[in-house]
């Protein structure tokens, strides 16, 4: 008998951020408590003020103001 699981599903989440406001230091994926570290990665991030390595985010074109 197996109880594991044979297949998965992927699901995805739209992060947002003010316009030239791209960086860790304003992602909610960020932890703060002892080190800097993202929780998608698992990356300790040096500086904060820029995106870390190995971060998965893909950014869209910029907003063009209409709905």
């Amino acid at each position: 008998m197996t109880s594991g699981t044979t297949e998965y599903i992927e699901a995805k989440v739209s992060i947002f951020f003010e316009p030239n406001h791209i960086a860790c230091q304003y992602c909610p994926l960020l932890e703060t408590y002892s080190r800097d570290m993202c929780r998608r990665t698992g990356e300790y991030i040096l500086d904060k003020r820029g995106r870390g390595h190995w971060c998965p985010l893909e950014i869209k074109e910029e907003f063009d103001g209409v709905f």
